[in-house]
């Protein structure tokens, strides 16, 4: 079916994003390299030294995945290998960035500042992580759902997403459902809790994965004053992964999910295919050297067994 609201055609969005990658490969990706590179060459690193390298990583983890989103067109594995190496980068930005808050002093951080990241980022890389089969995407969720007590993320007041990610994720583990976190804003419509309200409802669940496939095809491009394009990054602007994650936790779950006739759900974004379960991490390693020092370094430090 025909959206109403259509930013991008496919021609387009592969047109677009490819000059996006030539314009930004220096500066989202060869420099950051280099930068990355630099701090990791033969000495121990500081604490200093692992925020940079978590500052460089969501830089080269964008590039990658937009990437893998337009070789998707060309190369189906290749594309979707490709997405789930910049959900790596992703990743191992967020459990830096993590680990890096246990050593901050709160006394001089004002008390509306005093966190470590935004919960919207962590859930959109779980998003993606869910589409991608990885269980790296459970820890991120997690870690969204824990700060709702110890405050480790903040919370935009236009931000659906995450919510709606926490409330999945609740699903998953069975625990209480929580809504209101943040308050929505007065008179701003989407589907993002519908999709969870209607889960036991069949055909209200249908109708509201097909107004979430038209939010999202009006928010892949063009914030408003108000309110930012939630699927604006280009592995987002025509890949439904807030669908995906919904279909993951229903399937680990035994559930069903109602099939949908959109213009966002056709390949070769939609339906995930069967082999990208089996992308393995040591096969994304063995050629990406610098991902995996990265985490050589960096796990056993994230994983508290280093000061």
């Amino acid at each position: 079916m025909v959206s109403q609201h259509v930013n991008y055609t496919r021609n387009s969005y592969v047109l677009e994003t490819r000059g996006w990658l030539d314009a930004e490969e220096d500066c989202r990706y060869t420099e950051p390299t280099a930068e990355m590179r630099d701090t990791l060459s033969g000495h121990a690193l500081s604490l200093d030294d692992r925020i940079d390298l978590a500052v460089n990583m969501p830089w080269i983890g964008t590039y990658i995945s937009a990437k893998g989103a337009v070789t998707c067109f060309e190369d189906l594995r290749e594309g979707w290998t490709l997405l789930k190496r910049g959900f790596l980068y992703y990743y191992w930005d967020c459990r830096i960035e993590a680990r890096a808050a246990d050593f901050w002093d709160l006394s001089k951080i004002a008390p509306d500042e005093a966190f470590f990241g935004l919960a919207k980022h962590y859930a959109r890389d779980g998003a993606l992580g869910l589409a991608l089969g990885t269980p790296e995407a459970t820890w991120l969720l997690e870690h969204v759902d824990s700060s709702l007590e110890n405050k480790c993320l903040g919370w935009l007041s236009d931000d659906f997403y995450a919510p709606y990610m926490l409330r999945l994720y609740r699903k998953l583990v069975g625990k209480a459902d929580v809504t209101g976190v943040p308050s929505d804003p007065e008179g701003w419509e989407h589907p993002f809790v519908e999709l969870v309200d209607n889960w036991d409802d069949g055909d209200s669940l249908a109708e509201s994965i097909f107004r979430m496939c038209e939010y999202h095809m009006r928010w892949n491009r063009g914030d408003s004053p108000e309110h930012e394009a939630e699927f604006s990054a280009p592995y987002a602007i025509l890949n439904p992964i807030e669908i995906h994650a919904l279909e993951a936790i229903r399937r680990e779950l035994g559930l069903a999910t109602p099939q949908v006739e959109h213009e966002l759900l056709q390949p070769p974004f939609y339906p995930v295919p069967d082999f990208v379960k089996n992308i393995s991490t040591e096969e994304i390693l063995a050629e990406d050297d610098l991902l995996r020092r990265i985490i050589e370094v960096n796990q056993p430090w994230c994983d508290g067994l280093e000061d």
